[in-house]
This record gives C-alpha cells, sequence and structure tokens, in this order.
C-alpha cells in the first residue's frame, strides 16, 4: 500500500522528466545544434559545446529511470537484446560487415534502436503540446539558418537533403497538430511551414508529407461520410504527388518552374539543384535496386549479414524491403518484414477510434515508411524504433 502510495506521488515528476527527455530527443537534430553553435561561441564554456547533446539525453534519461520502469516490461528488453545479437552475429558470420559495424554498432544500438523504449513509455497526451512547440522552433530556426546561409552567398551543399529529413519530422507535426485542434491558427502555421521544405532542394520529404496529407483527407472523409469531396481532393493528391514520384515528370515541372523564376527575376538555384540532383539520384536508386535484388537471388536462405549491402554496393539500397531481404535472407527477412507490417496495420486499425491517436500514427508512418523506400536506412532510422514501439504500446493498451 505505501509503495504504491509513493508511485502516485512521484508520478508528476517522472511524467515531467520524461516529457523533457521525448522534447530533447525531438528536437536533437534542429534546435539543439543551433544552440552548441552559441554555446561554442561563448567564452570559458565554449568547450561544452560538444557535450550538450548527449549529456542532455544522458541526464534526461536517466532522471525518467522510475518512468521507463512502469513502462518497459521483459519483452522489450528482449526485443533489444535480439538487435544486440543481431549485430554481433553478423560480425562474426558474416566477416564483411565487420569494419561497418566497428564504425557505426553505436548509431544502431545506442542512437536508434533504443527509441523502441521511448516508444513504448509515449504518453502522447502529455506531450502533444511541448512537440508542437518544439516542432515549432524547429522549423523556424533551421528556416532561419537556411537564409542566413543563403543571404550570405553560399552555394546549396550536398546536405540539404538531410536537413530536409532533419526537419521533416517537426513539420509533419504541425500538419498532425493542425489536424487535431482545427484551429485557424494552427492551420495557417502547418500551412506557411510546410512550404520550408521547398528551400532544401529534395522531394522526398515532399513525398512524405503529400502522403501524409493524403491519408488524413482520406480518414476525415470517411468520418465525416463526404464521400463525393473524397474523391474530388483524392484525385486533385493523385495528379499533385505523381508529379513529385515519377521522375521525367518531377524534372519537366521543375525545369519549367526553373524558367518562369528566372523570367521574373527570382534565383533558381534550388530548381536547378533539385534538377540536377534528382537525375542523379534516380539512376543510383534504379542501380541500387538492381544489383541487391541480384545480390538476394544469388543467396536467398541466409543473406549476407547486418549493414553487408554497404560493403558490397557502397551504401545502402535505398529501400527497406529489399535492404532487409539482402540482410537476412528470404525467409527470415520477410518474416520481420511481415511482422513489422501486421505491428503496424492491427495497431492503427485498435486505435481508428481515437482520432488524435490514429492520425499520430499515421504521421509515423508516413515518415518511416516513405522515407526508408526512397532514402535512407532502417538501421540508424531512430522514428522507425519509436513508431513500432508506440505502436506495441497501443496493442498493449488495447488488451
Amino acid at each position: 500500500m505505501g509503495a504504491s502510495r509513493s508511485l502516485r506521488t512521484n508520478q508528476p515528476y517522472n511524467s515531467i522528466a520524461f516529457r523533457i527527455l521525448v522534447a530533447i530527443v525531438w528536437t536533437h537534430n534542429t534546435v539543439m545544434p543551433l544552440v552548441r553553435v552559441v554555446i561554442e561561441r561563448l567564452p570559458y564554456i565554449g568547450f561544452l559545446a560538444e557535450l550538450l547533446i548527449p549529456m542532455s539525453i544522458i541526464l534526461s534519461a536517466m532522471a525518467c529511470l522510475p518512468w521507463f520502469l512502469r513502462h518497459i516490461r521483459g519483452r522489450d528488453l528482449a526485443v533489444y537484446i535480439c538487435a544486440v545479437l543481431i549485430v554481433l552475429f553478423s560480425m562474426v558470420l558474416h566477416p564483411i560487415t565487420v569494419d561497418y559495424l566497428q564504425e557505426e554498432w553505436w548509431r544502431i544500438l545506442i542512437a536508434a534502436v533504443p527509441m523502441y523504449f521511448i516508444g513504448v513509455s509515449f504518453s502522447l497526451e502529455d506531450s502533444k503540446n511541448d512537440l508542437f512547440w518544439c516542432s515549432l522552433f524547429s522549423v523556424l530556426g533551421m528556416f532561419a539558418f537556411r537564409l542566413y546561409l543563403l543571404n550570405s552567398g553560399r552555394a546549396l551543399e550536398n546536405d540539404d537533403m538531410e536537413a530536409a529529413y532533419r526537419m521533416l519530422p517537426s513539420i509533419m507535426y504541425l500538419i498532425y497538430y493542425a489536424s487535431v485542434k482545427k484551429q485557424v491558427i494552427y492551420i495557417a502555421i502547418a500551412g506557411v511551414l510546410s512550404t520550408v521544405i521547398l528551400i532544401f532542394g529534395t522531394r522526398g520529404p515532399i513525398v512524405c508529407m503529400l502522403v501524409y496529407v493524403a491519408l488524413l483527407t482520406i480518414y476525415y472523409s470517411f468520418k465525416s461520410r463526404n464521400l463525393k469531396k473524397l474523391l474530388i481532393l483524392l484525385i486533385i493528391f493523385a495528379i499533385v504527388l505523381s508529379v513529385f514520384i515519377f521522375d521525367t515528370l518531377f524534372i519537366e515541372v521543375s525545369s519549367a518552374l526553373s524558367k518562369v523564376f528566372e523570367r521574373i527575376g527570382f534565383s533558381t538555384r534550388i530548381f536547378n539543384f533539385i534538377i540536377e540532383g534528382d537525375i542523379i539520384a534516380s539512376k543510383g536508386r534504379e542501380s541500387l535496386a538492381k544489383q541487391a535484388i541480384e545480390a538476394i537471388i544469388e543467396n536467398p536462405m541466409w543473406g549476407y549479414g547486418v549493414t553487408a549491402d554497404r560493403a558490397m554496393f557502397g551504401i545502402y539500397p535505398h529501400n527497406m524491403f529489399l535492404e532487409i531481404l539482402c540482410q537476412y535472407g528470404i525467409v527470415f527477412g520477410s518474416l520481420l518484414i511481415i511482422t513489422m507490417l501486421v505491428i503496424t496495420v492491427i495497431a492503427l486499425l485498435k486505435s481508428r477510434k481515437n482520432t488524435r491517436r490514429f492520425t499520430f500514427g499515421l504521421m509515423l508512418v508516413s515518415i518511416v515508411f516513405v522515407k526508408l523506400m526512397i532514402s535512407s536506412t532502417y538501421t540508424i532510422e531512430p522514428l522507425l524504433y519509436f513508431m513500432l514501439g508506440y505502436f506495441v504500446l497501443i496493442l498493449r493498451k488495447k488488451r
């Protein structure tokens, strides 16, 4: 009885500590690097700048340890242990993976996979407003920094794609928040700041955003039983989405817009960057997919080990399903893919009557699956593991 009373007394503190951790993790790729730049320029304490992000995460995680203990189960620890064993066995059984895993194991096992624990402990109700402000400051901060770079005469560089994907979760959350609040101010903020992603000159995040808006449209149209409106909006989204998906059409539209902007006196650097970059990226993705399929056919049973694709192709295949099949083989790879999809689908179905929870899940699906089918790698994608943890949490609540 005393232990129960103590648990209830400590719960507000534990909840606040966890909210702080979530806020730090959410902004560690957006606001926190900007704060670090400021600290670097301060006298006496500038040397502490490099420690800002890791120490903030470590200290906040330690502060909310009681919160984790209340939510994490033995099966969750087993998931993490399996991830560790998979990495270790890959290094032992597949020497081709050793060089990469020796350098990058911490990104997988310390930076990415532990996000599963945050997912199974996550409280959307507690963090919903925190994430709004974190997302707002993230987009505004990165937008201001990008304007500073452009106005200082610096050319757009290859890391613009990485910067765009770093900003993507924040923009998506602003769209999510506007969809559940349904207030003009939040809709205006989401609408205006969503256009910021265009500055970064890459279409992957735009596709993620359009997919999410389309899914929201379908959900709310079915909910309101306005099927005529749904059909019209779906046709519009299909046309817009096709522009960004099909390479030739996308490049032609970008070229046309570039000429228009040039005619009225605006800079066309962004459009030129998009056109040139996407031509190269599209050819590269096609070549990688072909190599991955050939490798899977040559060794369909056991695969080549975690991250073996880096050694074989020089980079990941830019397709999560091909990447998993290449690393684990058709049998175990298919089992892993099916497990993730089943967890996702069942969690969404079980939460469909809870608008906030369901649309947040749609947001995660739009970010994670769409992104990993055209860019990045599942091994070091923190939001993938957070999403899976969040969906496991939904399944547990329904039970």
